[in-house]
């Protein structure tokens, strides 16, 4: 099975996903948007509030705390625990790292 190497922003290789997982992270709509979210950032860091506050809908009533929920329920623990991110559940932190063919399959799966 062929892993692929997810780095920090220095280049070091924190960990390997294999293709199996990389494909049922991309397989939900609502995680590609999470991890396109979190590839737009600026920073590698962000806090889970600041995250949903980006993903919901300007005009959808509840649409942040229905995020900041499945982000911290569903979305968040599955990209732990493929090493894509480190998720402080205390404070709310979310540290992500770099996967170039995670990008590279969102980038063509949703393009915009």
């Amino acid at each position: 099975m062929t892993e692929f190497p997810i780095t920090d922003d220095d280049g070091l290789v924190q960990c390997t996903c294999g293709t199996d997982k990389m494909l049922r992270l991309l397989a939900d709509a609502s995680r590609r948007r999470v991890v396109a979210s979190l590839k737009n950032c600026e920073d590698n860091w962000i806090h889970r509030e600041q995250l949903a506050q980006r993903l919901s809908e300007p005009h959808e009533d509840g649409a942040v705390s229905s995020w900041e929920r499945d982000l911290h329920h569903v979305h968040l623990p599955l990209l732990e625990d493929v090493g894509l991110i480190e998720y402080d559940r205390q404070a709310g932190t979310v540290r992500h790292y770099q996967c170039d063919i995670l990008s590279d399959v969102l980038d063509t799966v949703d393009p915009e």
